[in-house]
């Protein structure tokens, strides 16, 4: 229960500055100076704004100083990531693989909410995110001797990519190049130790696409001719299909 509660708290306070992300990555702004700002309206930040999820309830939502909406996605970014954070350490446990899969939750989460506000998946986290998150999984997977299911890993996550790229190719815009490039990050993780669970990812994020599209078409909210950013489908079947696979035993202890 302690440890589940530091990875917790962990987790929010590295929402917070992943919230930061979402929110300067997209229009191309400093994160630096991004931090020391509020969300929502950018005037400057008191100390106790830093504070995850605390700064949103106390001011209600709104600046105290401009009275600018604050918006829901910076608070909705530090409780997943909490959700998240805990959810790995209690599945994957203290392992020299944690790191990798905390690493993973981080990037996704961001990618996630960027595709889903601004129907975007910017290089300038993916690429990185994704070589830092390879280079850490090998090497845990190095230190628990696991090293022989890296292969099958990097095999999942190629063909994760190839067919998402003829998807792509043949969708004419319903998916985009840089949900191709983040199938292969997505394939990796879910492909470590089975293959199969890469595959249950990619058609699990199919699946839900269609499944929200078919129930926002029937609500009237969105139209035939409208698309659902793909990406934030893609992590959450990601999540889904490693969680399943981990629950079973398949994966890291």
């Amino acid at each position: 229960m302690g440890a589940c509660l530091v990875a917790g708290l962990m987790g929010l306070v590295v929402g917070r500055f992943l919230s930061v992300l979402v929110s300067a990555v997209p229009d191309g702004g400093a994160v630096r100076r991004a931090i020391g700002n509020r969300p929502g309206c950018g005037c400057r930040a008191r100390p106790s704004d830093l504070l995850p999820v605390v700064w949103w309830v106390r001011n209600r939502g709104r600046c105290r100083r401009c009275h600018a909406a604050a918006g829901v996605t910076s608070p909705s970014v530090e409780v997943v990531t909490a959700g998240l954070f805990t959810t790995a350490l209690c599945l994957v446990g203290w392992g020299w693989t944690l790191p990798a899969y905390l690493w993973f939750v981080s990037v996704t989460v961001v990618l996630a909410f960027i595709d889903l506000h601004h129907r975007r998946i910017p290089n300038r986290i993916l690429l990185p995110g994704t070589a830092v998150a390879v280079a850490l999984l090998a090497g845990g997977a190095a230190l628990e001797g696991r090293i022989g299911d890296l292969p099958e890993a990097l095999v999942a996550g190629t063909g994760y990519f190839a067919v998402l790229l003829v998807a792509a190719l043949l969708a004419r815009g319903a998916i985009g190049m840089g949900d191709v490039k983040l199938a292969f990050m997505l394939g990796i993780f879910a492909g470590y130790g089975r293959w199969e669970a890469a595959m249950v990812a990619g058609i699990g994020a199919f699946v839900l696409a269609g499944a929200v599209a078919v129930l926002l078409m029937v609500l009237r909210v969105l139209g035939r001719n409208d698309h659902l950013p793909f990406g934030p489908f893609m992590v959450v079947a990601a999540w889904m299909a490693i969680a399943r696979d981990l629950t079973a035993g398949a994966g890291p202890v």
